[in-house]
C-alpha cells in the first residue's frame, strides 16, 4: 500500500506568506508538516520556517522513539527554537503546527494552535483536531463570555504559554484521506464541501487546486494565507524515491 499526495498554497490578500509546509519521506515513512506563522513583518514567516527546519533535522536524524514521543519532542524543540528566535531579534513571534506521521498501517498526528487536520474515510469525516483558540473555548464553555476573536490563540509554538501538544493516532484502512490546512482554508471551506469536491472527476492535485482557489475567492481582498496538504492512502501504487519538499509561494 502507498500514498498519493497533493499540496498548494495561496498568499490571499496578505502582503506576505507566513504559512510553510513540507512533505518528508524516509524509508517508506512519511512526515507531513504545516505551520502558520504569527508576528510582525517577517517574524511569522521565520517562525513557521523554524517549525519546518526542525522537522527536517529531526526526521532525517536517527531516532528510535515511538512516533507519539517523537512528535511531542518535535513540538517542544520547535517551541524552544522560536522562543530563542524572538529573544535574538527582540521581537515576539509564534506559529501553529500540524504534524502527521505515517508509518506502516498507522497514522499519528500532533497539533498546536488552530491549523487543522481532518481524517476522512468512505466519504465521511471521522475526526478533526480542536482549535487551541479562545473562540473554541468560548464555544465549549459559556463562562468565557462572547468576546473572543476568531484568531486569538491560547496555545502556540513560541508563545508565552505552556505547550501541551494534542496527539492522536489511528489505524489505516483502504482509501483513508488526511487533510492538513491553515485557518485561511478551513474558515472558508466546510468538510462537506471538501467531500463534494473530492467526489468529482479529476486528480487529487486538481481537487486541491480547486479547493484553494475557492477559499481564496471567498476570502476576497482580505483573505488570509491559505495552505493545504492532502494525503490519500492507496491500495495499488506507492510513490517511489525520496520526497523532501519545502514550499512557500
Amino acid at each position: 500500500m502507498g500514498w498519493e499526495f497533493a499540496h498548494g498554497s495561496d498568499i490571499g490578500g496578505r502582503s506576505e506568506q507566513q504559512d510553510s509546509y513540507s512533505i518528508l519521506d524516509h524509508m517508506g515513512n512519511y512526515l507531513l508538516v504545516l505551520a502558520d506563522g504569527m508576528g510582525g513583518r517577517e517574524q511569522g514567516a521565520m517562525a513557521s520556517d523554524t517549525v519546518i527546519e526542525t522537522a527536517h533535522t529531526r526526521f532525517y536524524s536517527p531516532h528510535r522513539a515511538h512516533p507519539e514521543q517523537f512528535l511531542k519532542r518535535l513540538c517542544m524543540e520547535a517551541h524552544r527554537k522560536i522562543l530563542k528566535l524572538g529573544r535574538n531579534n527582540g521581537t515576539s513571534s509564534g506559529s501553529t503546527a500540524i504534524f502527521l506521521y505515517l508509518q506502516d498501517n498507522e497514522a499519528y498526528w500532533a497539533h498546536v494552535g488552530d491549523s487543522r487536520l481532518y481524517h476522512f474515510h468512505n466519504d465521511k469525516l471521522l475526526f478533526h483536531t480542536k482549535d487551541h483558540s479562545m473562540l473554541a473555548l468560548q464555544q465549549q464553555n459559556s463562562e468565557f463570555g462572547n468576546s473572543a476573536e476568531s484568531n486569538q490563540l491560547y496555545m502556540c509554538l513560541g508563545g508565552d504559554n505552556d505547550v501541551v501538544p494534542e496527539i492522536n493516532a489511528a489505524g489505516l484502512n483502504n482509501d483513508d484521506l488526511f487533510l492538513l490546512c491553515s485557518d485561511g482554508f478551513w474558515s472558508e471551506i466546510s468538510p462537506d464541501e471538501i467531500l463534494r469536491q473530492l467526489a468529482l472527476p479529476g486528480t487529487l492535485q486538481y481537487h486541491t487546486d480547486m479547493l484553494i482557489r475557492t477559499a481564496s475567492e471567498r476570502g476576497g481582498k482580505n483573505a488570509d494565507n491559505i495552505s493545504l496538504l492532502i494525503a490519500r492512502h492507496q491500495t495499488r501504487k506507492r510513490l517511489p524515491g525520496l520526497l523532501k519538499l519545502v514550499f512557500r509561494k
